[in-house]
């Protein structure tokens, strides 16, 4: 398992490479303390692979209609390029009962965008998290962002937003896939 320390030497063997290639040279400061902050950076951002699902907690609803949250941001990092990509989530549900904590939804865009990831799983994997936290037979999820991969790279387009929508009743994929 590579070790913390061997993570920012590597980093700081990137930052060399770009002085080398480019005919550059870095404050020291930048060589120094830049490796750090990067992998400080990196772990925060992909604190979501490590962590549990977040918990719900329930609260008893006779009759009702749905429960939407709008705007939610998040920010994310490609797994393709480590470049961001951030924007909003809008979630819905119908109750089946009870309702879940408003925080909660919130807790479980957050913990999927905090990984490497696509914007395609994380929408899918958002809804089947809530549909499994709320028992409802009808979530939503809505993912509007804007990919630095395609801002700053390829394409070169910032401003392009890119949707993804995604569908989920109570059932894990876990359980879906089984049952195929």
């Amino acid at each position: 398992m590579t070790s913390h320390d061997e993570a920012v030497a590597a980093v700081g063997q990137v930052l060399r490479y770009l002085e080398e290639r480019n005919g550059v040279r870095f404050d020291p400061e930048v060589l120094e303390n830049t490796p750090t902050r990067w992998i400080a950076f990196l772990e925060t951002a992909t604190q979501g692979m490590r962590a549990k699902e977040p918990t719900a907690v329930q609260f008893e609803l006779t009759d009702g209609g749905t429960v939407q949250l709008s705007d939610v941001v998040f920010h994310s990092l490609c797994e393709h390029h480590l470049l961001p990509f951030f924007g909003t989530a809008s979630v819905e549900y119908r109750p089946r009962g009870f309702v879940v904590g408003i925080s909660a939804l919130v807790h479980i865009v957050e913990h999927h965008a905090r990984r490497l990831q696509l914007q395609e799983r994380m929408t899918r994997d958002i809804a089947y998290a809530i549909a499994v936290a709320t028992g409802s037979d009808e979530v939503k999820v809505k993912i509007d962002a804007e990919h630095l991969c395609m801002s700053m790279r390829g394409v070169a387009k910032p401003g392009v937003r890119v949707t993804t929508q995604a569908c989920a009743s109570g059932v894990s994929p876990i359980d879906r896939d089984e049952d195929q």
